[in-house]
């Protein structure tokens, strides 16, 4: 038989098998259990080995968002003959990367890692959403820590579906316009890359069960954007049935609360529209869309500071009908069970944005800035400065219990009091013990993420820092399975409780605690924190 005739067969398997496991749940028969071919939808994929797993990675789950399709909502891919390689990944999307615009618009890839043998059961499906301010980081990008590569190979043995994708990201993914309004018969513009994401949980939905995963068991987890973007997804009506269990960690924006339309179109659209020189046009959508990549991504950067510049999403009315904390407290979502945490020394790595914070003049000025004159005596008031070694570490701890631990015991006690399946509260308060700088910086934004998949970079784990991993390994992964994080040798993580205050601190001595006075949450539950803007 040539190998003609051979693909032909493989492509007629694949349509063959995805049918059978559509209608009867089965996995894929698509070849034996040594074969490292999968047929998806749209064609069959190879994949290759990677530590103990199966990789299959730049598979298309959308339509190249180039051209007329650019802004536009994602369409399926078109279907490919033979057998699609998937050992290296795809193009990451446009992107900032040291001041170096990177990527490209034909973006839209999925990547899925699997057991090297074919499992004979389903696995659930933890589907990892990157942070980045939803304007860097997407796709094999790694940030923090000497190189975090976000794979399956520290989770895949834990017996579970590891899956990571692209988004479209800052201007491609989220760019809200008056002009881009017109386009569509529900007259609402931005939410592309929110868009990208339900067509991704559509595709696995439809996809996972040929790679050996439950489409029933999809946990979504993710830091900082991702775990802001995990609520907002929550609350959608395009992804009911799609999502089983979450894990929002360390999320921006802040609360569950999105900016609306009106000020993305105010805001980020409008500044875009001007510095790229498309105000006042007769056709300001063909005046976008005729920019080049590099205009459009260098003319208005995110930022990351303690109110950083976002692209995001925005409350539409379609995508996002109304606030998702607002839907959540009125109970208008799946209810899923639920980890929410934070980092103890969150904001370390942005407060100097405010600039230098050396003495009681600069710090009171800082919080005025951050928070505005008027509430600045009673944060002062909370956090006096004779309570902390320098005015820079009593700055970080204000900013982190505003802006992240008291949000999480926030949406903690929202949660709890309004669904029955469980909702757990985490502190990660370790430190990187064998690098100095890193060791000085604490428990900083994202530090837990080399804990949730591969030490692949420079540092050098310690000890205590693979037993810290193997412990969230495993709450992780059994969130995931059974949608509790608990089960044989691994401390009992209790529920935050109706009031949000039981929260497992994750260190080099984990213990369950109460919310600590310290972070003064009950004060920051009646301050309303000033949004980001330009």
């Amino acid at each position: 038989m040539n190998k003609y005739v051979s693909l032909f067969f493989v492509n007629i398997l694949c349509a063959m098998n995805l049918a059978i496991a559509a209608t009867e749940g089965a996995i894929s028969v698509c070849s034996d259990q040594q074969s490292d071919i999968v047929c998806t939808e749209s064609g069959a994929v190879r994949g290759s080995l990677e530590g103990d797993t199966l990789a299959f990675k730049a598979i298309p789950y959308a339509a190249p968002p180039v051209g007329a399709l650019r802004w536009r909502p994602p369409v399926k891919p078109v279907a490919w003959t033979g057998i699609r390689d998937g050992s290296n990944y795809g193009a990451s999307c446009p992107q900032l990367v040291d001041n170096r615009v990177e990527g490209q618009e034909d973006c839209l890839f999925i990547n899925v890692w699997r057991p090297t043998q074919k499992p004979t059961k389903p696995l659930p499906v933890m589907i990892w959403l990157t942070g980045g301010g939803n304007h860097v980081f997407s796709g094999a990008g790694s940030f923090g820590f000497g190189k975090v590569v976000y794979n399956g190979r520290a989770l895949v043995p834990n017996d579970v579906i590891v899956v990571t994708y692209n988004l479209r990201l800052g201007v491609f993914g989220f760019l809200a316009h008056p002009a881009l309004d017109q386009e569509r018969t529900e007259k609402v513009s931005g939410n592309y890359g929110s868009l990208d994401q339900v067509e991704m949980l559509r595709w696995v939905n439809r996809n996972i069960a040929a790679f050996g995963g439950d489409p029933s068991r999809v946990f979504l987890f993710g830091t900082s954007a991702g775990g802001g973007n995990i609520c907002a997804l929550l609350t959608s009506p395009l992804t009911t049935g799609l999502i089983h269990g979450v894990a929002m960690q360390s999320s921006v924006p802040i609360g569950c609360e999105l900016q609306t339309l009106a000020d993305a179109e105010n805001g980020t659209g409008a500044e875009v529209s001007k510095r790229v020189g498309c105000v006042n046009q007769t056709d300001t959508a063909a005046c976008l869309r005729e920019k080049s990549v590099n205009e459009l991504v260098s003319a208005l950067p995110g930022t990351f500071t303690v109110f950083p510049r976002l692209y995001g999403p925005n409350v539409d009315g379609v995508v996002f009908p109304q606030q998702p904390i607002e839907r959540i407290q009125q109970k208008n979502y799946p209810p899923v069970p639920i980890i929410i945490g934070d980092t103890k020394d969150e904001t370390m790595q942005f407060v100097n944005s405010v600039g230098p914070i050396t003495d009681a003049a600069s710090y009171y000025a800082a919080i005025a800035r951050v928070f505005g004159m008027t509430a600045r005596d009673q944060i002062v008031e909370h956090y006096p400065l004779s309570n902390y070694p320098t005015p820079r570490a009593a700055f970080v701890q204000v900013t982190t219990d505003a802006q992240f631990t008291c949000q999480s015991r926030r949406l903690a006690r929202t949660f709890a009091s309004v669904q029955k399946p469980p909702v757990y509260r985490y502190v990660f308060a370790h430190s990187l013990e064998n690098d100095p700088v890193q060791k000085a910086l604490g428990a900083i934004h994202t530090i837990e993420h080399p804990f949730l998949f591969n030490w692949e970079g420079s540092y050098q784990p310690t000890a205590i820092d693979k037993k810290i991993q193997s412990l969230m390994l495993n709450y992780w992964a059994n969130m995931a399975k059974v949608g509790n994080p608990n089960g044989p040798g691994v401390l009992t993580w209790p529920d935050a409780g109706k009031n949000g205050d039981t929260y497992l601190e994750i260190s080099a001595a984990s213990q369950v605690r109460q919310t600590l006075a310290q972070t003064h949450c009950d004060f920051w539950d009646t301050v309303k924190l000033p949004q980001p803007h330009l």
